[in-house]
Parts: C-alpha cells; structure tokens; sequence
C-alpha cells in the first residue's frame, strides 16, 4: 500500500512539474524582472499545474471545434436589427412594455431550504429579507425593424448557456399564445448582486461537483432546481413585458455626479462621494447615474425608469442570512413608492464599488432609522437600504433635466471567442461546470476558448450602449487604461477606447454582464496571476517593488487575453456603424 501512495504521489509530482512549466510560460511576456515576478510565476505555475492535472484526470466534455460551431446556425442568438436607420421612421411612436417575477424557490421563501449565494462562497441564505427578480423591458421604436428586450436578473451572473434557454422558453412560450413575435435582440444583464441564490455556479457546491465528476462526469455547479426556476420566470416576465407594449415617450437625464477617489482627489463633486475605484486611481468610468424614462400615452399606466451605472452591489455584509438584492431593491422601492417602475442595468464596474462609508444626507438617513424602528431586522441591511434610497433621491430629483429621445432603436450584436487560460474559470469552463458555450481552439494555448457575445445599440440619436459579456474595466471603453510603467506587465497597452471610436458628443453607455458572465474583463498588461494578490501586499510591494496593486480580479478571469479580444470585437461593432 504504501509503494502504490508513493508511486501515485511520484507521479503527480511528474505531472505538476511538467504542467507547472508550460504553465509559467503563458506569464512570461512580461518585460519586468525581479522577486515579485519570479516568486509568482513559479508559485503560478504549481497552482495551474494541479489544475491542468485536475483536468487532464477528469473526463472533460466532447465540446465542438470553433470552426464547427461558426459552421452552424447558432442556437437563440439575435443578431438586432436587420438595418439601421439615421432618422425615425415617419409617424414613429415609441412602445414599451414592462415585466417582473421573482426568482426565488419557494422552499427557500417558506424557509424549508439553503442555498448559497453568488458572491461569498460559503455564505448561505435560508430566508428572504426583500427579493431576488427578473425585471424586463421590451423596447419598439416603431420603424417596423422588430422589438428588443432588455431583461436584469438580480445575480452575480448568467451564464451563455442560461441566456440561451431563457430565450428559447420565451420564445417557446409566445408561440404557445399564438404569437409570432417580432424580437431581435434579447439582452440579459446581471446586477451582480453577491446575497442572493448563485446564479452562476461559483460557490461551494462546486467542490463536491468538482469531486463527482471524476466519477460520474461533470454536472453544472449551480443549483438545478434554482436554475429551473429562473430560466422559467425569467422567461415569462420576458412575456409578460413583450405582450404589455403601449406607447408612449422616452426621455434620457443623468443625476449629479456621484464622485470617485477621495483619497487621490478625483470627486467631480464633494457633496456626492458614493463611488470608489479599487483597482486603479484613474479617471475613465461613469460616475452618474444614466436614466431612462418611458412615460405611456395612457395616463393610467405606470411611467418606468430604468438606470445604468457600473458599480458592485456588495454592501449587505456576508454575515447575514436573508436573500437580499442589495441598494438596487431598495431603488426600485423608492422609486415603486413614487408610482414607478424601475430596471437598475448593471455596467462597466469591473473594481468599481459603491462606497459603504460615504456620508449621507441627513434627510436619507432618517428616514432609513424610521424604517428601522419599525422592522429591526433591517438593520443588517441597513447600509444597502441607506445608499438605495440616496440613489432613488438622485434619480427622481434629476427628472427634471429630461430629454426626449427620437424613436430610434439600432441594435447589432455578435459572436466572438475568448481564448481559455488556466485557472479556476478555465477549469469549470473546459470541464463543463459554470455553463459556457465552450469549444476546442487550436489557437488556444489550452486548445479550449469560449463563445461568447457582445453588442453596439444605438438608443435615440446621442446615446450609444455597449453591450460586454462579463465585469469589464471601464477604462477599456472609456480611455486612460493603466500605463506600461504602473502595469504588472510593464508594457503598453496598445488598443483604441472604444469611446473614442464614437462621434464626440454622443452619450456612451455600458451594459456589462450582458448574455454571458466570463469574469473580469481585464487589460493585457496589467493581467497577473491570482496568487499575485494572496503572497504580496499591496502596499508592502509598493514600497519593495516599485508601483503595485490588487490582482485578486484574475481569480475569476478567463484569461489575459479577453481584453484585447473583447475591445476589439466592440472597435469593430462601433467602426461598422462609424467609418
């Protein structure tokens, strides 16, 4: 017994060390040199080793080649609008039409079962303390190109392959009413709310999964039954919101400035201090809060507002145990208390993170005590429902400041892939775990890459709304991405923001975590390995090293490359439009 443990552990020695090379190879394009990049390297490498091991002893799905898959029709994906229109079509009205169901289980409501949440990994809730949801909007200008549905599930992410089959059950299901719909697109974003059910499949219950795959093959790590129950309301609050369309008038404003970086000066405004970056001190992300407004020509329907800005929802501490979808529940309460609906689109927020220890107006903060007094179990959510409501009071005090936007909606959305690297995301990719549309890439240094989607919208003439699959840095849309001399990579990075592609004057907007949730969407040469941000200390290796920060975004990372390839992709939408 004990020759066959030695012989095992010999030859998973073996392996480690020839898989731990190949690995350390892909982070050797760096031009620095020094202990920092020589330690994490090598230590890389061991990590990427046991996992390529992991890997290479399961039994890893029969995924598609890429050139089979483009080969194909590709199932439930929308490529928009047919055409594009500079000018609304003559007589062209606006239509919307709104929907909402809950995604909670109701053993999880009646309290006779756990789930993990999304962002926490071990955190489990086993009740309710506001709601977890699919909001929808369906959007018409009216020119006869078809409608396009913009949906929000609270969650840390939806993965491709959910994307796809909330698409086809809604499909499924207004076929079933004898309706031939008309859609073009269907976009769904996450709020990427961390206390509420996993929607993804990053958690705990990927370990044991992870375990019983060597034995039975690899099940998907998000909770089946939950899985059912989301792709099923997701869907029909999809219906709902298609088959509820009325016209109406569609206004753009924006609220005051929600402030940056205190520490290295960059609020635009000191009364608004609700943002922090915590990756780079750079300018280049969106710190007000962009709104949209529908306001139907019945006046007995309900206005709707929907809001964009990129900013994690992480503020209900990891501590607590009832669902909670964090500050944009508590906008939306405000705002339904105001005889509105409301959709909060999560965007470009990467390291971007509301600011939990922002002081607020004194008028925020008693009504919240009030609310508090009368339910003592808020208080645990208490900073979520502060910084919701400070927000709601931006929005409804900017309305005033409202645009109307022409009836014109452009949507062209594509497929592109995303080269796999080693690591936790590439594992639970190539092995079939965390529902991506994978497939076999010979230009791959792992052979694997992921198809995934991103889009270019034009809403109105002045306002443009990208589209990217995962938790993208702003400065890769929006400019003053890391230099060379600040990068881990020491090197330059060399694409175009995707803004700056734009006509000036244009509004330009994000809408991460749209139709996929690929990870963190990071620059080239500013990509290290995750063990980077667990051996050294920022501000310990700042002072050793020379200019350091965070790395821990590559933990969930599908590779250095997905900048590059996912800026790219959007250069190329906005090009097309913009020659």
């Amino acid at each position: 017994m004990k020759k066959l443990s030695r012989s095992f552990l010999a030859i998973l020695l073996v392996f480690t060390m020839i898989f731990s090379a190949n690995s350390t190879a892909a982070y050797a394009k760096s031009e620095a040199s020094g202990p920092i990049y020589v330690v994490t390297d090598v230590l890389g490498g061991v990590i990427d080793g046991l996992i390529k091991l992991l890997g290479f002893l399961a039994p890893t799905p029969d995924h598609p080649t890429v050139e089979e898959y483009f080969s194909a029709e590709s199932e439930s994906f929308y490529e928009g609008t047919k055409s594009f229109i500079d000018n609304a079509a003559v007589g062209a009205k606006w239509s919307l039409g709104f929907g909402k169901k809950s995604v909670v289980p109701e053993n999880l409501r009646n309290g006779t079962k756990e789930y993990y949440t999304g962002g926490y990994f071990t955190q489990k809730v086993n009740g309710v303390f506001d709601d977890q949801k699919a909001v929808v909007i369906a959007l018409n200008d009216g020119s006869g190109r078809g409608t396009t549905i913009f949906a929000s599930i609270d969650g840390i992410g939806v993965a491709n392959a959910d994307v796809r089959a909330i698409r086809n059950a809604a499909e499924q299901k207004l076929k079933a009413k004898g309706i031939d719909s008309d859609i073009n697109a269907i976009n769904i974003n996450a709020t990427h709310c961390h206390t509420v059910i996993d929607t993804q499949g990053i958690g705990l219950d990927l370990l044991p999964k992870i375990f019983l795959s060597f034995f039975v093959g690899a099940k998907r790590s998000v909770n089946a039954e939950f899985l059912e129950v989301m792709i099923d309301r997701a869907s029909d609050a999809i219906v709902e919101a298609y088959t509820n369309m009325e016209t109406g008038k569609l206004f753009y404003f924006e609220t005051a400035g929600m402030g940056k970086d205190e520490e290295n000066g960059l609020y635009t405004e000191d009364e608004y201090p609700y943002l922090v970056n915590k990756r780079y001190y750079t300018e280049g992300y969106q710190n007000v809060f962009a709104c949209f407004k529908f306001v139907p020509d019945n006046e007995d329907s309900a206005a709707t507002i929907f809001t964009n800005i990129g900013a994690h929802p992480t503020v209900v501490d990891e501590s607590t145990n009832l669902l909670s979808a964090d500050f944009p529940a508590f906008m939306e309460e405000k705002i339904n208390g105001a005889g509105m609906n409301f959709m909060f689109i999560q965007g470009a927020q990467a390291p971007v993170s509301v600011n939990k220890w922002a002081d607020l107006p004194e008028v925020t903060n008693n009504e919240v005590d009030a609310k508090i007094a009368v339910n003592p179990v808020a208080e645990d959510y208490k900073t979520a429902i502060l910084l919701g409501y400070e927000y709601a009071r931006l929005v409804l005090e900017a309305q005033n400041n409202a645009k109307e936007i022409e009836p014109i909606l452009n949507v062209r959305m594509t497929e592109y892939t995303v080269r796999l690297e080693t690591g936790l995301f590439g594992y639970g990719a190539t092995e079939g775990f965390i529902g991506t549309t994978t497939v076999k890439d010979s230009s791959s240094k792992t052979g694997y890459s992921i198809v995934t989607e991103a889009g270019y919208i034009e809403i109105g003439k002045d306002i443009v709304m990208l589209t990217a699959p995962g938790e993208i840095v702003p400065q890769l849309v929006y400019g003053n991405v890391v230099s060379a001399e600040d990068s881990y990579r020491k090197t330059e990075w060399t694409y175009e923001a995707t803004a700056n592609l734009i006509p000036e004057g244009k509004t330009v907007l994000v809408m991460g975590l749209c139709n996929d949730a690929i990870g963190y969407i990071l620059p080239d040469n500013d990509y290290a390995h995750f063990i980077t941000d667990i051996i050294w200390d920022a501000d310990g290796a700042d002072k050793l090293f020379g200019p350091y920060h965070r790395h821990y975004e590559e933990m969930l990372s599908a590779g250095s490359s997905a900048g590059s390839e996912t800026v790219s992709v959007l250069n190329e939408l906005v090009k097309s439009k913009n020659p």
